[in-house]
């Protein structure tokens, strides 16, 4: 049972991948492959795919519920469904975001907004090419928003800056944006 499981699982998540996207080599000097990808145990992946689908662009690579002695051994979890949800930027098979949330489970209230960062924070770190529109955006849905897009590290005399801006989604997990080379004429008064 469990070697099916996996050779499913595998061949589900990796069919859809180009070839020179699924090598998992790990680089010489490294024990360690670079991320695979960040995955988060949250009270609801509908309202996950509202930000990181519908607003980040994200697309769904795999997504199943599972239910068996073979999730129980790896997260001891009892008898519990299990909603998960890949998710991608372009074809790559690195540095993925999953979603993972328990069926059926009374969940935990949503953490209290805060607009600054503490100590085991986490946050996940995108390159963007709209940081402005995305940040329109994602104040329009209620997101808890850290800091505006601002310039880190400005560079003085230069006809572009990079931004950041830093935001919680409902989970309370920190994302992180940049986007490099903005044109200083591009940005919104």
């Amino acid at each position: 049972m469990k070697r099916t499981l996996l050779i499913s699982l595998l061949l589900s998540f990796w069919s859809s991948a180009p070839a020179s996207a699924q090598t998992t080599n790990i680089p010489d000097g490294f024990k360690v492959t670079p991320l695979m990808r960040s995955t988060h145990f949250v009270r609801d992946v509908d309202e996950s795919l509202k930000l990181y689908r519908d607003i980040l662009g994200l697309r769904v690579r795999f997504e199943q519920t599972f239910k068996s002695d073979e999730w129980d051994d790896i997260l001891g979890i009892g008898d519990k469904t299990t909603r998960v949800v890949h998710l991608q930027s372009g074809d790559y098979v690195f540095a993925n975001v999953a979603f993972f949330q328990f069926l059926g489970d009374t969940q935990p209230p949503a953490p209290e907004p805060r607009n600054f960062v503490k100590t085991g924070d986490a946050a996940l770190v995108f390159v963007t090419n709209d940081i402005f529109t995305i940040n329109k955006q994602v104040k329009a849905a209620g997101y808890t928003i850290v800091s505006e897009p601002i310039i880190l590290f400005p560079q003085e005399g230069a006809d572009t800056q990079a931004y950041e801006s830093l935001f919680f989604d409902r989970d309370g997990i920190l994302v992180n944006l940049t986007q490099f080379d903005v044109p200083n004429s591009e940005v919104p008064k």
